[in-house]
């Protein structure tokens, strides 16, 4: 159960994070919020946990990507995501 617990509280900073900046984030953004003294391999740790938090927010239709017209233009942009 501490676990969960653990999800939840992050899953809800993720969401109270971008609820509360001017634009979209990106979960480099995100992750440099969540986790700003990480470094070193750390920082890679704490990208794969913000990720992991955003993505399962986005399929559980909390978050939507802002910058559809770029993903379709663009090769490889960096995802923007916004609250639903």
């Amino acid at each position: 159960r501490e676990i969960e617990i653990s999800h939840e509280r992050k899953l809800t900073r993720v969401l109270d994070i971008i609820k509360n900046v001017e634009s979209p984030c990106t979960i480099h953004q995100i992750t440099q919020m969540m986790y700003p003294n990480k470094e070193g391999y750390e920082t890679l740790l704490a990208l794969e946990e913000a990720g992991a938090h955003v993505e399962y927010l986005y399929q559980h239709g909390q978050l939507s990507v802002a910058n559809l017209d770029e993903v379709e233009r663009e090769d490889n942009p960096a995802l923007q995501y916004l609250a639903v």
